[in-house]
């Protein structure tokens, strides 16, 4: 499945360490913070929402860099966002925002940049821009980052889409391929799978392909 060998985690945790140092957060904290990221995202049960996909997302940003208008949001949204992973559950993101202002809170981050992760995370529960109050600047890039794997080759897609099914393995099949399907659809069925111009046009073609590719092998199993 998806993970980093040993090497990659140092430099991980290093780019964390740079991250909360330029913003002049607390280092005591940091490395604390990071122990926690470590236990988190190493739980057993993910299979592809762990370490591997925060250095995805994050070298996906820097790819994009030049389009983002606050690096450090959106570095510190990839950081948080899936903190609580629990595919019983139906409140990860908002129990993520939660964990994300108290770690954030410690580590003395300015609390606009809190208030606006905390926007990040939650509108990765439908993946929609808010159509209400102040929308962080980077959201809509944000939420296009998380979706990039949607547009990855073929061969990497059918990784994540196994990935993604061990992550529900305690449930059965049926239900599975049902619930699966919907959340699959309601992408499918949208006129804009990714708000930027830059990563619609890298992504987007590629994205619809595996979605009904995977809808398709989950319908005719």
């Amino acid at each position: 499945m998806f993970l980093i060998p040993s090497e990659q985690k140092n430099k991980l945790q290093q780019q964390w360490s740079d991250l909360v140092q330029e913003l002049a957060g607390s280092q005591k904290q940091s490395k604390e913070v990071w122990a926690l990221f470590d236990r988190y995202y190493s739980e057993p049960q993910r299979s592809f929402h762990n370490l591997s996909h925060i250095q995805a997302l994050l070298r996906h940003a820097d790819e994009v860099r030049s389009h983002i208008h606050h690096f450090p949001v959106v570095a510190l949204s990839i950081w948080l966002h899936d903190l609580v992973h629990d595919t019983r559950g139906n409140d990860n993101e908002r129990k993520s925002a939660e964990l994300a202002s108290i770690l954030l809170s410690r580590l003395e981050i300015d609390s606009s940049i809190i208030l606006h992760v905390q926007q990040c995370i939650l509108a990765t529960a439908r993946h929609e821009v808010p159509k209400r109050g102040i929308v962080a600047a980077d959201l809509p890039l944000f939420l296009d980052l998380d979706m990039a794997i949607y547009g990855s080759a073929p061969d990497v897609y059918q990784q994540y889409s196994r990935a993604i099914r061990n992550e529900f393995r305690w449930l059965e099949a049926p239900l599975y391929r049902a619930g699966r399907i919907k959340v699959l659809k309601r992408f499918a069925e949208r006129e804009e799978l990714f708000f930027h111009p830059a990563m619609a046009a890298q992504y987007d073609a590629q994205a619809r392909a595996n979605l009904a590719w995977e809808i398709k092998k989950l319908t005719f199993f």
